[in-house]
């Protein structure tokens, strides 16, 4: 590690480097997971650290290692050489594939005879490389041992086996250096992109009919501005209005990937407020011109599919954001593919749930009767207690109970929603 910081200070990179040193190579899991979000690029001084950390994060786009070549072989075999004084002959050596063995011995005129391999992946533990190692010493068919691991070659030492490192050269190091610095000025141009959000409520339109429910409208859009205004200075970005329903976030693209939790509480928000389908498209490009159209592209095709984020790249490549499945029962989240996948499968409207849980969200009732969602939604009574009892059969929703105290005629049974995605209630 020491190596490494020194040859990085003897080249010009933008970066700061911290170190984080381990005695097991297990320990990688730990210090990827509780530093995730303080370091931007990882380099990694072996192959299986690598992939330990490729496991752990999932996205190996901000991971590089150095990778050794036959170069630390020769190293070692060398090293071997002087100290027993046998040429290339009786030792072991672990290697993650015979690869690189066969092509640096296939260099050599002269030919090693009696070795012993063992190939391992980030799944073997050093405990089993150290017994390789130090039983076939003991059995005296080795006068040493050659490894790609620290920790395995201080325990071999420890045990009084000969022991010699396959390590990394200089010249590894800095090519491997060198590719961080192109990283570093690639993560900082894609950052520096240009980040457009369109975000469309589906016929909001249509949504006030007379003219008596202008102000209801007018209501409604300062309510959806004020979620979009709180999300444009999360973005640092700037908020334009292009029409009734259909708004634009310009940001950078840094800010708009930092910021995809909040954008995806924000379209919740907005489907909540609205009662309405919303399509949200995000687009980046070099140019204001060329991430307007990606946004429209992107957006076009979250229409097509509700409840999911869509992003186009500068590129024209067309990426969905992942989903988080959140467990509430009072706070159905619209993007969570699990909830709309369970909806999708019991035959429930979407458009009509969203418009009964905005309904009860914003009205601030905890419960109702199907006479009161009728007259409120202005649907036909039959109609909504046929959905209601769709709801209750899928365990979206649940009977509590009767009016106490009816003003006239039977008592309506009541009901509340609830987020229970193994509960049926059949007492509908």
């Amino acid at each position: 590690m020491e190596r490494i910081i020194h040859i990085a200070e003897g080249l010009i990179l933008d970066a700061i480097f911290l170190t984080f040193p381990y005695k097991k190579v297990r320990e990688t899991e730990d210090i990827i997971k509780n530093n995730m979000n303080s370091v931007d690029l990882w380099i990694f001084s072996g192959r299986i650290s690598y992939n330990i950390a490729c496991r752990t994060e999932g996205n190996s786009e901000k991971l590089i290692f150095i990778e050794h070549t036959e170069a630390g072989i020769f190293k070692g075999l060398l090293e071997f050489a002087h100290t027993t004084g046998t040429l290339f002959d009786q030792f072991s050596i672990d290697e993650i594939s015979t690869s690189h063995l066969e092509t640096a011995l296939n260099q050599l005129t002269i030919k090693p005879t009696n070795i012993f391999v063992k190939t391992f992946s980030e799944m073997t533990s050093t405990e089993e490389l150290i017994s390789f190692h130090s039983q076939l010493w003991e059995l005296g068919k080795t006068k040493g041992a050659i490894t790609c691991f620290e920790e395995v070659y201080v325990h071999l030492k420890e045990l009084g086996v000969p022991a010699f490192r396959i390590s990394t050269s200089d010249i590894e190091i800095q090519h491997t250096l060198n590719i961080l610095s192109e990283k570093i000025k690639t993560f900082y141009f894609k950052d520096s992109q240009v980040a457009v959000q369109l975000f469309e409520m589906d016929h909001l339109e249509n949504h006030f009919k007379s003219s008596k429910q202008t102000y209801q409208l007018q209501f409604l859009e300062l309510k959806l501005k004020e979620t979009l205004i709180n999300l444009s200075e999360h973005l640092n970005g700037s908020l334009i209005e292009k029409g009734l329903g259909r708004y634009l976030i310009f940001s950078s693209r840094g800010d708009c990937e930092r910021g995809l939790p909040k954008i995806k509480v924000a379209v919740n928000n907005l489907i909540l407020i609205s009662g309405l389908k919303v399509g949200v498209g995000i687009g980046f490009g070099e140019t204001v011109f060329s991430a307007e159209l990606n946004a429209n592209n992107a957006l076009r095709q979250s229409k097509e599919r509700f409840g999911s984020i869509i992003f186009v790249q500068e590129n024209g490549e067309v990426v969905e954001a992942k989903s988080e499945h959140i467990e509430t029962i009072e706070f159905p989240y619209f993007n969570d593919k699990d909830f709309m996948t369970k909806l999708k499968n019991a035959k429930i409207n979407v458009k009509h749930y969203i418009e009964l849980f905005a309904f009860i969200r914003n009205s601030g009732i905890k419960d109702f009767t199907v006479k009161d969602i009728s007259v409120q939604l202005s649907k036909d009574e039959r109609n909504t207690r046929r959905f209601i009892e769709d709801l209750c059969d899928a365990g979206l929703a649940e009977y509590i109970g009767m009016e106490p105290n009816p003003v006239r005629g039977r008592p309506r049974r009541i009901y509340k929603l609830t987020n229970s995605s193994n509960k049926v209630v059949k007492d509908c």
